[in-house]
């Protein structure tokens, strides 16, 4: 019991975010990885009312419509889609399977952008699904 009391009750240090096991090869070919094999990290002491957060975590060069699905909130963009999920090291982005890279980091680079012109800080961290963190 003590081991499990060590391990959810201590706290976690969210100024990194650090692959623990990177096995993978670096992939220099972004352009062929699809939603499935990625999700991003936004970084940052990031505060956004709810009243304005739609405005703010959407993309502004993309036709952005908010959908409520299994009681979870989807941004679709085209036929693609998002979320976010906020987590002890940030705002996670999760997409769907079929989503390029390239269209998901636009999106994840104006939605940062959002963020940092009401005068927050903001880092945009792209995480492989495959490797493991150490928060």
């Amino acid at each position: 019991m003590k081991l499990f009391n060590f391990l959810f009750k201590r706290k976690l240090s969210y100024q990194s975010v650090e692959p623990v096991n990177n096995t993978r090869e670096v992939d220099n070919d972004r352009e062929s990885r699809k939603g499935n094999d990625f999700e991003f990290l936004i970084k940052g002491d990031v505060d956004i009312p709810n009243d304005k957060f739609d405005q703010i975590m959407s993309p502004i060069s993309f036709t952005c419509d908010r959908i409520e699905r299994d009681n979870w909130i989807y941004y679709q963009v085209g036929n693609d889609e998002f979320s976010y999920s906020f987590e002890p090291p940030g705002i996670q982005m999760t997409f769907n399977k079929e989503i390029t890279f390239e269209k998901a980091k636009q999106i994840g680079d104006e939605v940062v952008n959002n963020i940092k012109s009401t005068g927050q800080n903001a880092e945009l961290v792209i995480l492989g699904n495959s490797d493991i963190y150490k928060f």
